[in-house]
């Protein structure tokens, strides 16, 4: 069959990929080179690059966002391989454990923002009422309400929701781990922190920085939560940057702007796809 068949079957997918990214992107590009007003549209170059790299709110909002990125992709990590290790161990209900622990991957983000918000309302939420009842806060706290807490309250909700992808990855990881290296561990005298140390962890490294570059990506460009959740706010302490952009092109009515700052998140986000295709070319390079 001569080649160019296949790039008769390879056609469809390349248009429909062309057509749900590539003309997207392009098209926000081209938006970002313009100073949109309603029908009002003028061509101003870089213009829209410079005032958002020069604007306070803009540098605020990536501070919230690698603040939020890493506090959650931290915690996404640390106890996402604390419930791997423990589900790895079960010998009994491990099947009814694993979709318990995986049921807040499976709601939908925007969902699951509405629970957590009813959950923490101040006056008849169900946190403020545990909390009051075993005598951790003696008024109700308006968790949403201060910049102190709103940040920690919306990285909570995203801990909760993003936990179960790491799990799953730590998961699939320990039970490829040989059982012979346990056991001459274990022969060896090592004990519990001695076989992690020295035969888990290792075995898990490369999957650790995948995990965390995924998630990374995922959660940097992360909206739903803190959309529905506190909208950016009080006084754009959860202002991140996709909230930023959403803000800026349908409350401000500045698309030109927004298109400018999804093009900059665009390449932050390009930044830590490059280091996960790196680390993948460089450890199937180890393998052969």
């Amino acid at each position: 069959m001569p080649r160019r068949y296949g790039y008769f079957f390879l056609a469809p997918v390349v248009l429909f990929l062309g057509a749900v990214i590539v003309l997207p992107l392009a098209h926000a590009f081209w938006t970002s080179l313009h100073r949109v007003r309603g029908l009002s549209t003028t061509f101003v170059g870089l213009a829209n690059y410079v005032r958002a790299l020069t604007d306070d709110a803009f540098w605020h909002s990536l501070g919230v966002s690698v603040v939020f990125t890493a506090s959650s992709v931290a915690l996404h990590l640390v106890l996402g391989l604390a419930l791997a290790l423990l589900l790895d161990q079960l010998r009994f209900a491990r099947t009814a454990m694993r979709i318990a622990f995986l049921t807040p991957w499976m709601v939908a983000p925007a969902v699951g923002a509405t629970i957590w918000l009813w959950l923490l309302e101040p006056q008849f939420g169900v946190v403020n009422w545990l909390l009051r009842a075993v005598h951790v806060v003696n008024a109700p706290v308006a968790w949403l309400g201060e910049p102190g807490t709103a940040l920690g309250a919306v990285i909570g909700v995203d801990v909760w929701r993003g936990v179960p992808f790491v799990m799953l990855l730590m998961l699939a990881g320990l039970q490829t781990i040989p059982a012979e290296q346990y056991e001459a561990a274990a022969m060896d005298g090592a004990g519990a922190w001695q076989r992690f140390r020295h035969v888990t962890w290792p075995n898990l490294r490369y999957l650790t920085v995948v995990a965390t570059t995924l998630d990374v990506i995922n959660t940097i460009r992360h909206y739903d939560i803190i959309g529905v959740m506190t909208a950016g706010g009080p006084a754009g302490a959860t202002e991140t940057l996709p909230v930023l952009l959403y803000n800026t092109a349908f409350r401000a009515n500045r698309f030109g702007d927004a298109a400018a700052v999804g093009v900059l998140l665009l390449l932050v986000v390009l930044a830590f796809a490059a280091v996960y295709v790196k680390v993948a070319r460089l450890d199937r390079i180890e393998r052969t």
